[in-house]
């Protein structure tokens, strides 16, 4: 089961969507753009405990509320991140992307592309898109038939390329490895709402 977090209505930051992936009696989560008590009050009462937290990139509106949500919480979860935006932990303000620089006080697994992540009996695939930053992912939930693209595929468009470590000659090989999947996958965005490989070949303009 997926549970989407959306704080779009959030006018006075911009937040990205947190997703809570229910793994048996526990759970992982997907970004954490904001330590909503929402979140929090849905995960006490759902779960027992959090396996992880998978971020897709390492941008201030995807990591504000790793911190809060960590101090919340009063056991070890670990936090994923591509290698290639750790940079972007050890200098916080590099992940500001023009907004407040965020507490980056974690220490990430760093994760490389095409590994497979296991929570218990579930498998996610790390498929590494670079082009909104160096280190931005998907992470493939093959099991829940799912793609959590963060900013690297919304419907009908895709991820800036102008904030630090974007890169425009980057986005057709990383969009590639998406079109190359299972047409009926359901995609997680990072800001907006879901869609479908399928769909996105049909309608985004950025991949044709």
């Amino acid at each position: 089961m997926i549970k989407a977090f959306k704080e779009e209505n959030d006018f006075d930051e911009l937040v990205a969507n947190t997703y809570v992936v229910g793994v048996g009696d526990d759970c992982i989560v997907v970004d954490l753009g904001k330590c909503s008590q929402r979140l929090i009050d849905y995960i006490n009462h759902t779960y027992k405990k959090v396996l992880g937290i998978l971020l897709t990139h390492a941008h201030v509106d995807h990591i504000r509320g790793v911190v809060p949500f960590l101090k919340h919480f009063n056991y070890d979860i670990p936090v994923y991140l591509h290698g290639d935006d750790y940079e972007m932990i050890v200098n916080p303000s590099l992940a500001s992307a023009g907004m407040d620089t965020p507490d980056t006080n974690f220490d990430p697994q760093l994760v490389k592309d095409d590994e497979i992540l296991e929570f218990n009996d579930l498998k996610i695939k790390v498929i590494h898109t670079p082009f909104h930053t160096k280190g931005s992912v998907c992470y493939l939930d093959e099991e829940d038939n799912a793609l959590f693209t963060g900013d690297t595929l919304f419907k009908e468009s895709i991820g800036r390329t102008d904030l630090y470590g974007g890169d425009s000659s980057s986005v057709y090989p990383s969009l590639t490895k998406l079109t190359c999947l299972n047409e009926m996958l359901v995609c997680f965005p990072g800001h907006g709402s879901v869609t479908t490989i399928k769909a996105e070949k049909a309608n985004n303009p950025f991949l044709h």
